[in-house]
């Protein structure tokens, strides 16, 4: 019989070779012209090309508006926890009679093939304007859903080791497959916050308007002095300055007055997914406290807890929805892309999901006891109804906005080719 470590140990080994197996794979189908780097052609953009308009205020389910890029950090984190809460939560069911030994392994992988599918459904815009180093941020919430798991081994640092495991081979494997990957704002149309609107920032890239490049290309032509043109002296680096355009050096603090154009039904599939994550953590926090400071003589699991914890989430994010945590421009602003999907309400209903999912997850059942309390089918009910929201139909948002916009595609090619005809 194998030891934990042994079990470990080919684990790590299997993953390891499919990983660099499928990066290897990816490196050749992207990295077409092998030139060593992601060129903003190979980037796997798909169907969010950049002549399509951009509705700013009640778009539909399918149109592109923005999302800011403190908001689009922010709900990303969120929704991977979301996914990773759901896959924990759902294994525990599953997996309530496997050895001890397997059931964080199997979780972990499941957690990270989760996070993969969230890549390519849910927010597949989202991902590809994401880089690196914030992937490696995005998943890595994700696996902090792994503090509700029930099958835990008898060395339960093991879940550690196997989680930064699991997450470095993934990273390395993406830095190697896609190398030198571009920066959102070579990809992605960016607006800014000025004077209170949100104005479309001209930049020249592959793939932009002949507006965009017109509007670029309108720029006083600044006569330079040859007498300055010199190389300077390093002493004097502090007089010297380059020129670089403002998307470049944004300041951080600035996150909440930049945007991202992004398709709405993953600005709002984060905002679900978010919301789910917010009660779940508010629900977590609520019944921990109401048994730990016995205020109401009940267990962490209970009735009571239930009801409270439910409140309470939906009081917190209806406080989050209210006030908005990036300024009151940019919570408007979220307000009037979602206006057509009533995001209040939405964010509401689905945050009291989150905590009625996970009260029944802060204590095992043990094996010999049949649930039939209320909590424990109510929270079952939420974890599927939540499974329903966040993945069912993820897919149907990106199988039916792939079908739009490719349908857009062959009527714009159509029209093409009719007008040659006329010409001719």
């Amino acid at each position: 019989m194998f030891g934990d470590w042994e079990i470990f140990g080919i684990f790590a080994g299997v993953t390891t070779t499919l990983q660099l197996f499928a990066s290897y794979g990816v490196r050749r189908h992207f990295d077409k012209n092998k030139n060593g780097k992601i060129d903003p052609d190979e980037v796997p953009f798909l169907q969010i090309t950049q002549d399509t308009p951009v509705k700013l205020n009640s778009p539909d389910y399918n149109d592109l508006s923005i999302l800011s890029l403190i908001r689009t950090f922010v709900e990303a984190m969120l929704h991977s926890f979301c996914y990773g809460c759901l896959t924990v939560f759902s294994m525990n069911f599953m997996m309530s009679s496997v050895d001890r030994r397997y059931a964080y392994l199997v979780t972990c992988l499941m957690i990270n093939m989760m996070c993969m599918f969230m890549c390519k459904y849910a927010t597949n815009a989202i991902h590809v304007a994401t880089s690196h180093e914030v992937h490696f941020l995005y998943y890595g919430f994700g696996y902090l859903a792994l503090v509700f798991l029930w099958r835990k081994p008898e060395r339960e640092y093991l879940i550690a080791v196997a989680v930064l495991f699991l997450h470095t081979i993934y990273i390395v494997g993406r830095c190697y497959s896609l190398p030198r990957y571009p920066s959102f704002y070579k990809i992605f149309r960016l607006y800014n916050l000025c004077e209170s609107e949100w104005k479309l920032v001209p930049i020249a890239r592959l793939g932009g308007t002949e507006n965009d490049n017109e509007e670029m290309n309108n720029f006083e032509d600044e006569r330079v002095d040859p007498a300055v043109t010199a190389r300077p002296n390093p002493r004097e680096y502090s007089k010297w300055a380059l020129v670089f355009p403002a998307y470049e050096i944004m300041d951080p603090r600035d996150y909440n007055k930049w945007a991202v154009v992004f398709p709405v039904y993953e600005i709002m599939n984060t905002h679900i997914s978010s919301s789910v994550s917010i009660g779940i953590l508010s629900g977590w926090a609520t019944s921990m406290i109401v048994q730990r400071t016995g205020i109401f003589n009940v267990l962490e699991v209970s009735n009571v807890s239930l009801g409270i914890s439910v409140a309470m989430a939906a009081l917190v994010v209806l406080t989050v929805q209210s006030i908005g945590l990036y300024g009151p421009v940019e919570n408007k602003m979220h307000s009037k892309v979602l206006a057509n999907f009533r995001p209040k309400t939405v964010a509401t209903l689905v945050a009291m999901l989150g905590a009625t999912t996970v009260v029944i997850q802060l204590e095992r059942i043990p094996d010999d006891e049949v649930a039939t309390g209320i909590t424990y089918w109510a929270g079952v009910g939420a974890l599927a109804l939540n499974v329903l929201l966040t993945i069912v139909i993820s897919v149907w948002a990106k199988l039916s906005h792939l079908g739009i916009t490719k349908k857009q595609f062959e009527n714009k090619m159509q029209h093409a080719k009719n007008f040659i005809l006329k010409i001719k």
